[in-house]
């Protein structure tokens, strides 16, 4: 069964009103999204307000963080494709760089991961934490799934 907060995501990215302004304002849509995961991620944590308060000073910062951490990578995919063409002699040195730069964003990942989970386990208790992380990568799964129908029409279900 869909989570109230999958529900959400996939309404607000695919309604066909919506769609129409997630090509003109994307930064009202991003701030949407995250305003549901927060009031989801609340009621399923049993947030107290000051909680809730300093959960989202956290959230739009990990947001940010990780939306950056996702152009880099595509990026970086983007230029390793372009470097192993059919029929093109890739560059070893630049695949090699490439490499090592999309190494580097793992570890930075798991970095990431690892400074906000300091930053929550100051109030938030461990099952609270864990919900957290699993919310997260859920969101992240649905954005991941949406974006690649929308790049893919045929292959929706």
């Amino acid at each position: 069964m869909r989570s109230v907060l999958d529900l959400l995501v996939l309404v607000l990215l695919t309604a066909s009103p919506l769609a129409a302004q997630v090509r003109q304002d994307p930064e009202r849509l991003r701030e949407q999204v995250v305003q549901r995961f927060l009031e989801s991620y609340r009621t399923q944590a049993g947030l107290t307000d000051d909680q809730a308060g300093r959960l989202e000073a956290v959230v739009r910062r990990q947001w940010q963080a990780r939306r950056e951490l996702q152009e880099r990578e595509r990026g970086i995919v983007a230029a390793l494709q372009g470097q192993l063409r059919p029929g093109v002699a890739a560059d070893r040195d630049s695949v090699a760089r490439l490499l090592d730069r999309l190494s580097a964003l793992q570890r930075e990942r798991v970095e990431r991961l690892e400074v906000e989970q300091d930053e929550v386990k100051e109030f938030l208790d461990p099952v609270q934490r864990a919900q957290l992380v699993l919310a997260w990568a859920r969101l992240e799964r649905q954005v991941q799934e949406l974006i690649q129908q929308r790049m893919n029409p045929a292959r929706r279900q």
